[in-house]
């Protein structure tokens, strides 16, 4: 693999998503897998009002809303696009499986997002915004530039449709329900929607650029030093989000604990 050529990052033991035979023609078929999958991952995690189920239950939907508009949005290449989103998705799987069963290399930043939710020390919205910091900031630019080393390349004009489909994914209402009703509170209205978004989009636009960072650098101790940054920045960035959204003195996750179990027993 690639990434072991300069960042410690170790293979999944199961079969990678980007391996499949649909996955690799890049077509939408490739997308029901990768739902499948998610959906197989995140029904456990809901069950047991696990912190993490969060982040799940949201990348689930915004796959589900990326396959319901593959058609609608005019994608230049629309099987790039698919290939990235397996690869994408096995980067987080990846992460999650060595985080939990302590095989393989966390990167800091999903250690940080792991770590907040194990200990249940972050708010719903702290869960969230971890996660979106690790997959984005962290995860993005090796995914795009493990696609251009396979000869997959996903094109800047198809970077940035993606978000007219990541602009309809709106996963508040939902989470709030089923786990913390603080998320609403906490980010209330379209124009924190809006807000939301344009965070998203910055941190992807920052992806694309370190991608290109990494695929222009010169030698391969430059590229080294590049995914090293990337890393500590990410990292510095889960830390200053941790503090942010960690519960104060006195206040813990027992009643957005209590809440969710409520919500499961009603169905």
């Amino acid at each position: 693999m690639f990434l072991l050529a300069f960042s410690p990052v170790s293979l999944a033991s199961d079969r990678q998503l980007i391996e499949a035979k649909v996955c690799q023609a890049g077509k939408p078929k490739c997308v029901e897998l990768v739902i499948r999958k998610m959906q197989q991952r995140y029904q456990p995690l809901a069950k047991q009002c696990d912190h993490d189920a969060l982040f799940a239950l949201a990348y689930l939907r915004t796959t589900q809303t990326f396959l319901k508009t593959i058609d609608e949005i005019n994608y230049n290449n629309p099987a790039t696009v698919v290939r990235e989103d397996a690869l994408f998705a096995d980067y987080y799987f990846r992460a999650y499986d060595a985080y939990h069963t302590g095989k393989g290399y966390v990167p800091p930043a999903w250690q940080i997002a792991f770590d907040a939710a194990q200990r249940r020390s972050v708010s719903g919205s702290g869960n969230l915004i971890l996660g979106f910091n690790a997959h984005i900031q962290r995860d993005l630019p090796f995914v795009l530039y493990e696609l251009y080393l396979r000869g997959r390349p996903v094109s800047y004009k198809d970077h940035i449709r993606v978000n007219e489909f990541l602009q309809q994914v709106n996963i508040l209402p939902e989470l709030a329900r089923k786990f913390d009703p603080t998320i609403d509170e906490d980010t209330p209205g379209d124009a924190d929607d809006l807000q939301r978004f344009q965070l998203i989009a910055q941190w992807r636009e920052g992806a694309y650029r370190n991608f290109e960072r990494l695929r222009d650098a010169s030698t391969n101790t430059q590229r080294i030093k590049i995914a090293a940054e990337i890393e500590a920045q990410t990292a510095a960035t889960a830390f200053i989000l941790r503090q942010a959204f960690s519960y104060p003195p006195g206040i813990d996750s027992s009643e957005r604990d209590a809440y969710c179990q409520a919500q499961r027993k009603q169905k």
